[in-house]
């Protein structure tokens, strides 16, 4: 049969460790550094999430407030007869201030202008279009954004 040969530890000058087993002081450093930049680069990630959410929220809140202006604009009756410029439809041209439809925790809220412009786009046969902009600023992120519906419009028969 074969033979086992057994290796002999001969204390510190023939192991560098001394027989124990350890991480040396550069191995921890670079394993922190690498954990710090993970854990960096993922609360970067949950601000920029968090961040693009509160946005989309924004945006979308816009719009509805577009429609909800846009819809009680459509719903005025409009039986044109000429001459088409003094009529009820074209007359709904506003400027409303408001605020976005969103629930606040802290309690501020988020301002927005409705701006709704009705323009005769042709008159035979008659075609109004309905145009309306949710004009609003986001807190923390900066610059002025506008959501814009618009619809052409026939006569109520």
């Amino acid at each position: 049969m074969f033979g086992h040969m057994k290796i002999r530890s001969t204390g510190i000058a023939g192991n560098r460790r001394g027989g124990r087993e350890a991480f040396t002081l550069i191995e921890v450093v670079f394993a922190a550094a690498i954990a710090g930049l993970v854990m960096a680069g993922m609360f970067q990630g949950y601000t920029l999430v968090g961040r693009q959410a509160q946005f989309s929220a924004c945006s979308y809140a816009a719009t509805a407030t577009a429609m909800s202006q846009m819809e009680q604009v459509i719903a005025a009756n409009w039986v044109p007869s000429p001459p088409y410029i003094n009529n009820t439809l074209l007359t709904l041209s506003s400027t409303n201030p408001g605020n976005l439809c969103l629930p606040s925790a802290g309690g501020s809220v988020i301002n927005c202008t409705n701006i709704t412009q009705v323009t005769l786009v042709s008159s035979n046969p008659p075609y109004a279009m309905i145009k309306v902009q949710c004009i609003w600023t986001m807190p923390n992120y900066g610059g002025v954004f506008t959501n814009t519906v618009a619809v052409l419009r026939a006569p109520t028969l």
